[in-house]
């Protein structure tokens, strides 16, 4: 499976990671996944790291995360918002 595979058409936000404090993860961006036929998830964020590393994470339910992920899907995730991030980004640029 193909890590594109697991995003649901883009629905989600683009944020400035510009807005967030520099000691902080910083919001890239939210988004929807399907993960197999019978699970989607709403709402995930992918965010920047002070390490500059990205990661996912799941959506929150009552201030607490709703869902984790072994770290191989995990990273499936990222690479999957991250790859949908750049050729979102890369639309975008060229309509202007």
């Amino acid at each position: 499976m193909n890590a594109k595979d697991l995003l649901l058409p883009p629905r989600g936000s683009l944020k400035n990671p510009r807005s967030v404090a520099s000691s902080q993860a910083k919001e890239i961006a939210y988004f929807d996944i399907e993960i197999g036929p019978h699970l989607r998830l709403f709402n995930m964020v992918l965010k920047i790291g002070p390490d500059a590393r990205p990661r996912s994470y799941a959506p929150k339910a009552r201030g607490k995360r709703a869902a984790s992920f072994h770290p191989d899907l995990a990273q499936q995730i990222t690479d999957a918002a991250e790859a949908a991030l750049k050729e979102r980004a890369a639309h975008a640029y060229r309509r202007n």
